[in-house]
């Protein structure tokens, strides 16, 4: 029947996406350790200063996106992949007025996103600080759009490196970014996890539910903190 064709075609488009992403993650956190890419130095003396060791780096394969409007590309181009493909996982950007593409994320900290199996779903990227002033007078943090195998506010950063201490603590500490979830977690507390920027999903929730049922909210205590905070308490009594 038609509708089983389609949904193997759909599990393949995912299955290729994860691989692009896969690939991606390792081309980003080869150039973070590398000392041939330009911009390394600075992202790792970033990292130093915030704390972070190689371990964690290598732990949640923290990345670095070169200062080149075609670094990814030419790289997947490499490894057989097309555009469309790099396109359906909002990894690159079509120009405007021209043909072409060019990266999304260029010259930033890269931040993977997995699931609780270890797919690499998304990215979230960091503008780098140089000098204590941000290297591009962008927005600080850029994340991937919503793809085929990413729905924000579905996933939970740190998941899959902390869903077993989780079930063995009974509990789950959910932050507000990946540093705040990488610190702690480096420095012991394993059962961490952050949203991505927004207030607790229906969709979260009904995730970490599987694993436990006591939740620990340690959100920004500033005004938008504080409302992420109550708009989650909500949904999760709720739930």
């Amino acid at each position: 029947p038609e509708t089983s064709g389609g949904d193997s075609q759909a599990t393949n488009v995912r299955q290729l996406i994860y691989k692009v992403n896969t690939l991606t993650a390792q081309f980003f956190h080869k150039n973070l350790i590398s000392d041939k890419v330009s911009s390394a130095k600075g992202a790792r003396a970033y990292l130093k200063n915030r704390k972070i060791d190689l371990k964690t780096v290598e732990q949640f394969q923290l990345g670095l996106a070169p200062d080149q409007w075609d670094g990814l590309i030419s790289h997947l181009r490499e490894k057989g992949i097309n555009l469309k493909l790099m396109e359906k996982a909002g990894l690159i950007i079509p120009r405007d007025n021209a043909q072409g593409y060019y990266d999304r994320f260029r010259n930033r900290i890269m931040f993977p996103i997995f699931d609780t199996q270890s797919n690499c779903r998304a990215f979230g990227a960091r503008a780098i600080e140089l000098g204590g002033k941000e290297a591009k007078i962008t927005a600080k943090y850029i994340n991937s759009p919503e793809t085929t195998v990413y729905t924000k506010g579905h996933h939970l950063y740190g998941f899959h490196l902390a869903k077993q201490a989780i079930v063995q603590e009974d509990a789950v500490i959910i932050v507000d970014g990946y540093m705040d979830c990488i610190m702690p977690y480096q420095a012991g507390v394993a059962n961490i996890v952050a949203v991505l920027g927004t207030a607790l999903t229906v969709e979260q929730i009904l995730l970490l539910r599987r694993y436990t049922k006591n939740v620990i909210m340690l959100f920004d205590m500033d005004p938008a903190g504080e409302s992420a905070m109550l708009r989650s308490l909500d949904t999760l009594v709720k739930e």
